[in-house]
């Protein structure tokens, strides 16, 4: 593809740029040598194409300048839009934004050291808070916890609370313990008996 066709520009040149310039049509060849091409189409003769036109080639083009510059109805019309503003309004409305945003800016700033100054205070309360509250944790909760830690050490392995056999070895721990209360209440009353007699 491209080796090829720069092997055949390089043994003929005269050829290929005969190939290249007859490949493109009058008109665009007009352009490519840096002429001023013909007035050919209806879209060429309208006002925005000459102005282009005048733009492009300057006075060889034959416009006449006066084209290029906006009618009476044509300013009346932009200044009733409001589309373009005098210089001055501007550069006073860009300061007065500039002036509004620098002042949000300090006011945040300003905030924010605020902010900063009071952290240490609001730190210490907030943790104080959160050991109030682990303090304040319900004893039922802990007890829970706990009952749940010694059936998973007693049966020796870890079982989810919210399993329903975790139910089960519950109420097998609870009667092993009450059995255990009265075998111990028996041997105290045993002892004291004994304490009596002797």
């Amino acid at each position: 593809g491209v080796y090829v066709r720069r092997a055949a520009q390089a043994r003929c040149p005269e050829q290929f740029a005969d190939f290249y310039c007859c490949s493109l049509k009058p008109r665009h060849r007009v352009i490519a040598a840096g002429g001023m091409p013909p007035l050919e189409f209806e879209w060429e003769r309208k006002r925005t194409a000459q102005r282009e036109r005048f733009g492009t080639y300057g006075l060889k083009s034959g416009v006449d300048p006066a084209i290029c510059w906006p009618t009476v109805e044509e300013i009346e019309e932009e200044q009733a839009v409001g589309l373009y503003r005098e210089y001055d309004l501007c550069v006073r409305e860009m300061n007065a934004l500039k002036q509004k945003k620098e002042a949000k800016e300090a006011a945040r700033i300003a905030e924010l050291e605020k902010n900063l100054q009071k952290y240490p205070e609001m730190l210490a309360k907030y943790e104080a808070s959160q050991v109030k509250a682990e303090k304040e944790r319900d004893e039922k909760e802990i007890a829970l916890e706990n009952r749940i830690r010694e059936i998973q050490e007693y049966f020796g392995y870890w079982m989810d609370p919210k399993d329903p056999r975790f139910e089960v070895m519950l109420q097998q721990k609870e009667q092993e313990e009450k059995k255990a209360a009265k075998l111990a209440k028996k041997a105290e009353q045993q002892k004291k008996r004994i304490a009596d007699v002797v």
